[in-house]
């Protein structure tokens, strides 16, 4: 497929978005919310105040995008376990599996990790807000993928919307362990305990 100028101006933009995207979550966890502000947002980001705002209307806006980008990215590395695949790798495998990816996606990306770490300890009370907000989409997250284990059999009878809040609650403090503490264990033998503390009461 031809590649037009169309196409390439298309992909400059991306890449500018990603860009203010990646500068905006290093201000937000050296700075915190209230703290960070758009003029430090573009001299990290080395672009003109004008260009700032032809992706974005405000430091919410942007702060708002990066959750969003978030939420989407972690949605795309959970899927409903397949059972009816004789190729397909056992049940607790593919969990497994779906987990680190979760996981190293957080850890790995440490200014996003300390900006969603920064909830309730930030003086601006819409930005908590939007945090919690963002981790009330991933409970809901969570319960769903819960749900979804007990329609295939893999967990026991139990109460997914008090389970995923109570696993989101592991998960939070996984992360805190795994970005702020030196010599912190691998993701994956991080998993595997977070797996069985979080499932032994629910796996058959």
């Amino acid at each position: 497929m031809v590649s037009t100028p169309h196409d390439a101006s298309e992909r400059a933009k991306q890449e500018r978005r990603r860009q203010i995207l990646a500068a905006a979550k290093a201000v937000f966890a050296d700075a915190g919310y209230h703290g960070a502000s758009i003029h430090a947002i573009i001299e990290r980001a080395q672009i003109a105040r004008g260009t700032f705002y032809l992706y974005f209307a405000s430091k919410a806006a942007v702060f708002d995008s990066i959750l969003d980008q978030a939420l989407a990215d972690l949605r795309s590395r959970i899927h409903r376990i397949a059972v009816d695949d004789p190729a397909a790798p056992p049940p607790q495998v593919q969990l497994r599996s779906q987990v680190i990816a979760t996981l190293e996606y957080i850890v790995q990306d440490r200014p996003l990790a300390t900006l969603l770490l920064s909830a309730g300890n930030t003086p601006d009370v819409e930005a908590a807000e939007r945090i919690e907000q963002f981790y009330g989409e991933m409970r809901d997250l969570l319960r769903r993928a819960l749900e979804s284990g007990l329609e295939i059999g893999l967990l026991r009878k139990c109460h997914p919307e008090l389970v995923s809040a109570a696993m989101l609650g592991l998960i939070r403090g996984v992360i805190e362990q795994l970005v702020r503490k030196e010599n912190a264990l691998k993701v994956e033998e991080v998993v595997d305990e977070l797996l069985m503390v979080a499932l032994r009461g629910v796996l058959k």
